[in-house]
Order: structure tokens, then C-alpha cells, then sequence
């Protein structure tokens, strides 16, 4: 896991950033050439069920998207806020 945030009341959560090799091998190595491999997605999405069963939610990023964001942080701070508010709720008066 790139990220643990534990949080009150128990919440455990993971953020992963994930680059291509995640889901893709450098095909033959060191060339340049990536190809999808499904074992390899299959593997993470195997962790990810095992950290739900206990007990964590797992949140993915891509690596491009965060690479993307540099100059606009808008996605992440949405992402961060939405997180919040789920957690967090203001108290309506």
C-alpha cells in the first residue's frame, strides 16, 4: 500500500498509486514495449478483496492521473473532500 490513513472510529484506509507496472510487463525487458498482464491486474485485485475482508477500503489512483494533476490538483482535492465529508460530516444546526 502506497497510503494508510487510520481514522477515528476504526476506518483504515489504503490509497494506492498505481504506475503500469501494476497491470503490464516491459516486453522484453528494458525495451521500452509494454504489454498488458492479466496476472498481474488479477494479483491486485486479489489484494484488494483480502484488505476489504479485513476490514480496510482500498481507494485506487492511477499513476497518470496524479502525473496529470501536478498543475491542477482539483480531482485530488475533490477526491480528499469527498473523503471528508464521508467521514467527517459537518453537524447540521
Amino acid at each position: 500500500m502506497d497510503f494508510l490513513l487510520l481514522l477515528p472510529g476504526g476506518v483504515r484506509i489504503v490509497i494506492e498509486v498505481d504506475g503500469k507496472h501494476h497491470y503490464a510487463r516491459e516486453v522484453p525487458p528494458e525495451s521500452g514495449r509494454w504489454e498488458v498482464a492479466a496476472d498481474l491486474y488479477s494479483e491486485m485485485l486479489a489484494e484488494d478483496r483480502e484488505l476489504r475482508l479485513k476490514g480496510y477500503e482500498v481507494f485506487r489512483f492511477g499513476g497518470r492521473e496524479i502525473l496529470e494533476s501536478r498543475e491542477d490538483l482539483s480531482s485530488i482535492r475533490r477526491f480528499f473532500g469527498d473523503l471528508e465529508a464521508r467521514y467527517w460530516p459537518v453537524p447540521r444546526s
